[in-house]
């Protein structure tokens, strides 16, 4: 009989990997995608503790504050916000009057975790009370409660189709994940026993939104057979259990990631000495489908992945190979091996129709083109590199030039120097 696995604890993502997840109190923020190729876009960093912004082309250079210790920044175009830890409130900068000081916004409210749906601001704060208002509302906002059940434990919580998922406490204590009209009117829905553990475990994908949850929230110290998909409209609708009868373990799932319309998961995947991380030396890669389906995708545990087409996937396993695979009914009908080693990171993003691939090894990046050939980006690191859907270009730090501050064309071919650094980390990519 084999040993129950201890669950994998660490929650945390890196601010420079994911550049709209907020670690800390907040847990997530998203803004609707605003650029297109010819809106301007910008890049918020800090360098010798000031926060600045440039312009993409880098034309236009602003120095915002003097002293920046925030996390989570986000624009709305008429604020710059971020929070601080363990403080009340929202911190707030002016973009209309840049030399006006930081106003802490919502100053009476301990925030727990917070995004941006359009132009409303969405918080749950210690009361277990989720409300929101105009984010760009003067210093006394007024504020419409949405739900007052919430799951302050599991403070995720995710804002589409013109609704809010979020955790909640039916009858005060029996732990359900719920969906209401995001104006707070009409009743709850109760989707399903459990919680929605990690604002990532929200996915929305074409019309159908995608949650996996954990249906013994609990359980902290072992890896239960309790991560079950599910699936409705993303709209509102019936939800629907994809693989109720077959839960996955907690660690394979929370070792994996969506792929588009799939979920990848390692089965098997163990922690390592220290139980502190995966061990991604064991285990094996598999996705799931909207309907439960489960087909093998790797005989390797799978590190990073991204659908690159509706029916091709590329990937990067435990031993740093990278493949293309090209899925059909279920079964994977064929996989080609692409010419790198120590592949670490993929990353996709959208601008308009057109996909950019970046994969990223120990020392370099690389672009992947149309006919899967790959254009060299020397110098690009993983950590130190933003990408973000509906804004052109790769934004990194040249650890090579002092620091300094570039941009990547998306084809990977015209390289521009934004700002001398030293840029300790960049904060922000934004179409505001």
């Amino acid at each position: 009989m084999n040993a129950i696995q201890r669950i994998f604890r660490r929650t945390g993502f890196p601010l420079l990997v994911l550049l709209l997840a907020v670690t800390g109190i907040a847990g997530g923020s998203r803004q609707a995608a605003a650029a297109t190729a010819s809106a301007p876009s910008y890049v918020y960093f800090v360098s010798n503790e000031a926060l600045y912004r440039v312009s993409a082309d880098g034309r236009e250079t602003l120095k915002l504050t003097d002293h920046f210790e925030g996390k989570g920044l986000t624009s709305t175009g008429k604020y710059l916000y971020f929070y601080y830890e363990n403080a009340m409130g929202l911190q707030r900068i002016s973009m209309v009057n840049p030399d006006t000081a930081v106003t802490n916004f919502l100053e009476d409210r301990y925030i727990l975790y917070y995004l941006f749906d359009g132009p409303y601001l969405y918080f749950l704060d210690d009361t277990g009370h989720i409300y929101r208002t105009w984010a760009d509302a003067g210093n006394d906002p007024q504020l419409t409660l949405i739900a007052d059940n919430a799951d302050m434990s599991f403070k995720a919580f995710d804002v589409r189709g013109g609704r809010l998922y979020y955790n909640a406490l039916r009858n005060s204590t029996e732990r359900w994940v719920a969906s209401r009209p995001r104006d707070g009117s009409g009743a709850i829905q109760w989707i399903a026993s459990g919680v929605v553990p990690k604002s990532w475990f929200f996915h929305p994908y074409n019309t159908t939104n995608r949650l996996m949850i954990d249906t013994a929230p609990e359980e902290t110290e072992y890896s239960l057979n309790s991560m079950a998909l599910y699936t409705l409209p993303l709209s509102g609708g019936t939800p629907k259990a994809a693989n109720a009868g077959n839960p996955l373990k907690s660690n394979d799932v929370n070792s994996g990631t969506w792929s588009g319309q799939y979920f990848l998961f390692n089965k098997g995947i163990k922690l390592d000495a220290e139980g502190e991380d995966f061990n991604y030396n064991t285990g094996k890669g598999f996705l799931m489908d909207k309907n439960g389906k489960i087909l093998q995708l790797s005989q390797n545990s799978v590190m990073s992945i991204s659908e690159v087409a509706g029916n091709k996937l590329v990937y990067a396993d435990s031993k740093g190979k990278a493949y293309i695979s090209t899925l059909a009914n279920g079964k994977v009908l064929s996989s080609r091996l692409l010419p790198l080693t120590n592949v670490k990171d993929i990353r996709t993003v959208k601008n308009g129709t057109a996909l950019t691939t970046v994969l990223f090894t120990t020392s370099d990046a690389y672009v992947l083109n149309s006919n899967s050939t790959l254009t060299k980006m020397s110098g690009v690191d993983s950590d130190y590199t933003v990408i973000a859907d509906q804004i052109p270009g790769l934004y990194y730090i040249n650890a090579s030039d002092n620091n300094a501050l570039y941009r990547f064309s998306n084809d990977g071919k015209t390289k521009t120097k934004l700002f001398p650094g030293p840029v300790s980390y960049i904060a922000l990519v934004s179409g505001k």
